[in-house]
């Protein structure tokens, strides 16, 4: 089970239902002002497995440097490169990617939200010991799906 800390964990639940999510941020949600939104932050650990043309041709959405206010690119590098922040064993290898982006968007009531929002993602590659802000190119790259979860620290935006 996930317990809640200020530093960057990252939590590979394996029951990642809402009704889950709302437990585990339940504290922060009870927070919440009337017209605030919790956005709750999932990962996604994928390892590249070569490059392929998937079919398709398009225009990429690049990551973005500030997730939330205190979901940083800067933040998120220097926890990744100073500690271990997974809650499983996991040793990183050249190429793995870490994906960080907005899983469910929850009012002070702990109903989860269906809001359109833009789709917004930090992206981080394994290359030469240490992790880098970078991304893969979707249309030519393919990558697999290692393990997912949930940030366990705060990582609540206020919208």
């Amino acid at each position: 089970m996930c317990n809640r800390t200020n530093n960057l964990e990252l939590c590979s639940c394996t029951d990642m239902s809402v009704k889950r999510i709302q437990q585990l941020y339940s504290e922060e949600i009870k927070l919440l002002d009337r017209k605030e939104i919790l956005k709750v932050i999932r990962w996604k650990l994928k390892k590249n497995v070569g490059q392929e043309w998937n079919g398709m041709d398009g225009l990429m959405i690049m990551p973005s440097e500030n997730l939330t206010q205190e979901l940083s690119e800067k933040r998120i590098l220097n926890d990744l490169n100073q500690t271990n922040c997974f809650d499983f064993e996991y040793t990183p290898n050249n190429g793995d990617n870490l994906i960080f982006e907005i899983g469910w968007l929850f009012n002070r009531w702990g109903k989860r939200i269906n809001k359109k929002i833009e789709y917004e993602y930090s992206s981080f590659i394994f290359k030469d010991e240490k992790w880098v802000a970078h991304s893969y190119n979707g249309f030519y790259e393919k990558t697999e799906i290692i393990k997912e979860g949930v940030i366990k620290n705060v990582t609540q935006q206020r919208v």
